[in-house]
């Protein structure tokens, strides 16, 4: 069984996550994806005004109607303190022994990876699929790609198509000038505009 792991605060999950998700099961073919909004992210405080732990869950439930055999995890959500990948993957590969961990990242998490809380158990645990913003990046990241081979005996895919990333801050800056649908999902926009998020 072959699971990939799509971690993120996901304030808001946007199409740039649909994307990347959407990128992994097309090339990489897992049998599940799953999507884990963030508890306490470690790399990040969460700006003020930013959506409550629950409000992120539901709207990543929203977003996984867009991405094939997605599902949500609470697991970040439920444990205390930060929330490490290393641990996560840890509680994955206990629940499931038996499965093959990919851990999906965009091209800027993976060109910093080795720097990453318990970086060698993350490239014990899983291999790594990751997503350049262009070909330039592409190369970039092959050649890290080769560093974490060497340094590590990490299993990477760089995945072929470029993923343009978005940034959540500025989707937030929009929403707040009541802009910013086009780059959500109808079923998030609907949510955050019910919810009055972000104003």
């Amino acid at each position: 069984m072959k699971i990939a792991l799509f971690g993120g605060t996901f304030n808001p999950p946007h199409i740039g996550h649909i994307r990347l998700a959407n990128a992994v099961v097309e090339e990489l073919r897992p049998d599940k994806l799953i999507l884990m909004p963030a508890g306490i992210p470690p790399h990040k405080v969460l700006p003020a005004g930013s959506a409550t732990s629950e409000e992120r869950y539901e709207m990543t439930l929203l977003m996984a109607r867009d991405i094939p055999g997605a599902e949500v995890s609470r697991l970040e959500l439920e444990r205390e303190g930060a929330s490490y990948t290393s641990d996560t993957l840890r509680a994955l590969k206990a629940e499931y022994p038996a499965c093959d961990l990919i851990l999906t990242v965009g091209g800027d998490m993976f060109l910093t990876l080795d720097r990453w809380h318990e970086s060698e158990v993350i490239f014990s645990l899983a291999s790594v699929a990751a997503a350049p913003r262009d070909f330039d990046e592409r190369e970039e990241m092959l050649l890290c790609a080769g560093r974490y081979q060497e340094n590590f005996g990490a299993r990477v895919t760089i995945l072929q198509n470029p993923v343009v990333e978005i940034s959540s801050s500025e989707i937030r800056e929009a929403i707040r000038k009541g802009d910013a649908p086009r780059l959500l999902s109808g079923d998030v926009a609907d949510y955050i505009r019910k919810k009055g998020l972000y104003r």
